[in-house]
């Protein structure tokens, strides 16, 4: 009762007001956010398991297009089906594998049409400009040419740059595979 009496001093009632709500902050921390549907994204597994043999193989660039077809329409399919954030990191991950094998596809596609191309060098691939964000982003080492009867200056990357994307994807892979055993 003295306590109701006494008139509660300003200081007091900034600590008693923090403590409440340090302890509100604290308690809301606590509440854990559901992990990841390990169900949701066994058919994403699967495809990605179907993948890894052939980044390692002595033919990676005949990985079928129904793989790849399965890893996007597998990813659309549960993009607004993500609940957690560890889900939504997942899904950006298996999004990014995507891009990865895309990436290496195209430079597949390039280092198959080299024959055609006279001047390129045995064991070189021209850099059109599609393949220029590719250089930059796996920084791929390139070499400069110049086409002596016009004096065009061009650039190439070694035949077997390739292995540069596809190591990117089986780390990819495992960090997938680390983020769903782990979480």
């Amino acid at each position: 009762m003295i306590f109701l009496k006494e008139r509660m001093r300003p200081d007091k009632v900034v600590i008693l007001s923090a403590l409440v709500w340090a302890i509100i902050f604290f308690l809301l921390g606590c509440v854990s956010e559901p992990g990841i549907d390990k169900e949701k994204f066994s058919a994403l597994n699967r495809t990605a398991r179907d993948l890894k043999p052939f980044i390692v193989s002595d033919k990676p660039c005949d990985v079928p297009n129904t793989l790849l077809q399965k890893l996007s329409s597998g990813t659309a399919a549960l993009k607004d089906k993500t609940l957690s954030k560890g889900e939504r990191d997942v899904l950006a991950a298996y999004s990014h594998l995507l891009t990865t094998y895309q990436d290496g596809l195209l430079l597949c596609q390039y280092q198959a049409q080299m024959n055609q191309f006279q001047f390129v060098p045995a064991g070189r691939i021209y850099v059109f400009q599609e393949l220029d964000p590719l250089v930059d982003k796996y920084g791929l080492s390139t070499e400069s040419h110049v086409y002596t009867p016009t004096g065009v200056h061009w650039k190439s990357i070694a035949g077997d740059s390739i292995k540069a994307i596809w190591e990117s994807a089986g780390a990819q892979t495992k960090n997938i595979e680390n983020m769903m055993n782990y979480n």
